[in-house]
C-alpha cells in the first residue's frame, strides 16, 4: 500500500520551483561559509606582497599551511606527511611556480591557494547538503513529539544522534555491525539512552524501521544518490531475510525515472514509505507514520 499522499510517481518527483529554491539556499549558505576563506586569502596576499622571493616565504612559519595549500596539498594530505616531508614537497612545488611565473609568482601562489580552498569549501558544502535531510526530518520529529516527554542525545559537535520517546529510539547515521555499512536512520524498540549504540544495534529483533535520506537538490546527482540508497536498502533486506524492518526513502532531488522506481517499490511493498523532502505534507505524513510504528 502506498502512502496516502502519494497516488502516482509524479507526486514524488521534485518540482522545478523546489530545485530553484534549493540552489538559491545553497548559494546563500556558500556565500556565508566563504567569508572566512576570503578574509584569510586577503591576509595571505598581504604577506605575499612583502616578500621578495620563495626563500622569504618559506621563512614565514605562520603561513606554512597556506603555502602548502597553494601547492595543492589538502588538509588531509598535510596530516599524512611529516613536517620534513611536507616542507620538502612545498619547496619543490614553489620552485616550479616561481620558475614558471617569474615576477608574478605572488599572484600565481594566491590563485592556486584559492583553488585548493575552493575545493575545501565545496567539500564542506557537500557535507552540509548531505546532512540537510536528516536535520529536517529530526526537526519534524521533535516538533511532532512536543507534547510528549522526549530525550535528545547530541554529539560534541551538537549533531543529533538519538531521539528517545515512549520506549522508542531513533538513531541517525549509524553503522550496525550486522549490516556492515552506514544506515541513515534506524528506529528501534527501546527507550534506553545509556546502552551503547553497538549493543542496541546488534540484536535484529530491536529493529522496527530503517531509512535512507538524500538531501542533495542537484538533479544531475539524483540517480546516483538513489542507486546508493537503493543498494543500502537492498543490503538491509538481504541481512534480515524474511523479517525485514519497515524501509523508507526520503530524497530532495527525485527525477521522473527515479520517482517511477520508488513508486513501484512502494506498490510492491519493498518500501513501506517514502517522501520528497521538499513536500511538507509528505514529510509530515512520513513522520506521523514513523511515530506510530
Amino acid at each position: 500500500m502506498t502512502p496516502k499522499l502519494i497516488k502516482s510517481a509524479g507526486d514524488l518527483q521534485t518540482k522545478h520551483r523546489a530545485i530553484c529554491d534549493g540552489f538559491l539556499s545553497q548559494a546563500l549558505q556558500k556565500t556565508e561559509k566563504a567569508r572566512p576563506f576570503v578574509e584569510k586569502a586577503k591576509t595571505f596576499y598581504t604577506t605575499l606582497k612583502k616578500v621578495k622571493n620563495i626563500e622569504g616565504l618559506l621563512a614565514n612559519l605562520e603561513f606554512r599551511k597556506d603555502l602548502a595549500s597553494a601547492c595543492g596539498f589538502s588538509d588531509k594530505a598535510m596530516a599524512r606527511l611529516s613536517s620534513t616531508e611536507l616542507n620538502g614537497a612545498v619547496k619543490k612545488v614553489l620552485g616550479k611556480i616561481y620558475k614558471e611565473s617569474g615576477k608574478e609568482f605572488r599572484e600565481n601562489i594566491l590563485y592556486r591557494y584559492l583553488l585548493t580552498k575552493g575545493d575545501t569549501l565545496g567539500g564542506s558544502m557537500r557535507n552540509i547538503t548531505g546532512a540537510s535531510a536528516g536535520t529536517k526530518l529530526t526537526e519534524k520529529i521533535i516538533e511532532r513529539l512536543s507534547n510528549k516527554k522526549i530525550q535528545v542525545v547530541k554529539s560534541k559537535t551538537e549533531k543529533i544522534q538519538r531521539v528517545i520517546w515512549d520506549g522508542r529510539t531513533l538513531l541517525f547515521d549509524v553503522k550496525p555491525k550486522l549490516i556492515g555499512k552506514n544506515v541513515d536512520v534506524v528506529l528501534i524498540n527501546t527507550g534506553d539512552a545509556t546502552t551503547s549504540e553497538e549493543k542496541l544495534l546488534s540484536d535484529k529483533s530491536n529493529y522496527i524501521a530503517c531509512g535512507e535520506l538524500k538531501g542533495g537538490i542537484d538533479p544531475a546527482g539524483a540517480d546516483e544518490h538513489w542507486k546508493t540508497a537503493n543498494s543500502a536498502l537492498g543490503r538491509i533486506r538481504t541481512v534480515f531475510g524474511r523479517k525485514v524492518p519497515a524501509l523508507f526513502f526520503v530524497g530532495a532531488a527525485i527525477e521522473a525515472a527515479m520517482a517511477k522506481e520508488i513508486y513501484k517499490q512502494l506498490q510492491k511493498g519493498k518500501l513501506a514509505h517514502g517522501a520528497n523532502l521538499n513536500e511538507e505534507d509528505q514529510i509530515n505524513d512520513l513522520v506521523d507514520w514513523l511515530l506510530t510504528l
